[in-house]
């Protein structure tokens, strides 16, 4: 019975040191390709739109986040609004790779559905026509009057750039949606919390390069990042 008093005192003993070290210590990491990816400086401003602006320093590697507003929110990368933005730049000898969430044609990645049409039927493999790409495929359900009520991509098809607007084929041909971005270049930036001046968060993103090499940025965390 000692023994097992012994051993809670101890856990809980490991237990406030891990709760006091996230209290007083900031943090930015992720998993970069499937590897762990931790930060050895990082620091936080606000940019000229009054967004933030993150710079997070390993060895010989760059990631900066950017986004439109410091205020609690998610926002999106890869989309037509470039105050929302993250780069990587790796350096190596005289010269630096640098990947971003600019824009760049590919498969849909996120869309938005921008008008519901009218006189649709539930299909599994809804065709879609217009962008610059091919091959987008929905699975619908609609109402009553076949307007469509949920939406999901079965396929993500090619060649598609941000901004895109395609129309769901059928029905009335009236139901459009938004590529919001594509499968190379997107992600997001989510402000948790703002407490005392200190900022914690999460973010996930696909960076690429200029010849389509694709960078992954996932599982990543900001935890009460000053402001510099």
């Amino acid at each position: 019975m000692k023994k097992i008093i012994a051993l809670m005192g101890c856990v809980i003993m490991v237990t406030s040191c891990v709760n006091e070290t996230q209290v007083n210590n900031p943090a930015f990491q992720a998993k970069f390709n499937d590897s762990n990816w931790k930060s050895q400086e990082t620091s936080l401003a606000i940019g000229p739109n009054g967004g933030l602006i993150i710079t997070a320093l390993r060895g010989n590697e760059e990631l900066v986040l950017t986004t439109s507003s410091a205020n609690p929110g998610t926002y999106l990368l890869g989309t037509t609004n470039e105050a929302n933005f993250a780069s990587y730049s790796l350096k190596s000898g005289i010269n630096t790779t640098t990947y971003d969430t600019g824009a760049f044609p590919g498969p849909a990645f996120v869309t938005r559905k921008l008008t519901s049409g009218n006189g649709y039927a539930n299909d599994d493999s809804a065709l879609t026509t217009g962008g610059s790409g091919s091959g987008l495929v929905f699975r619908i359900t609609v109402n009553s009057i076949g307007a469509i009520l949920t939406d999901t991509i079965k396929a993500r098809g090619a060649n598609y750039v941000t901004g895109d607007v395609v129309t769901v084929e059928g029905g009335n041909n009236n139901a459009t949606f938004r590529v919001v971005n594509t499968q190379q270049s997107n992600g997001e930036v989510v402000i948790e919390k703002v407490e005392d001046g200190k900022y914690t968060g999460s973010f996930k993103l696909n960076a690429v390069n200029d010849s389509g090499e694709v960078v992954t940025f996932s599982q990543g965390i900001f935890y009460r990042l000053p402001l510099n």
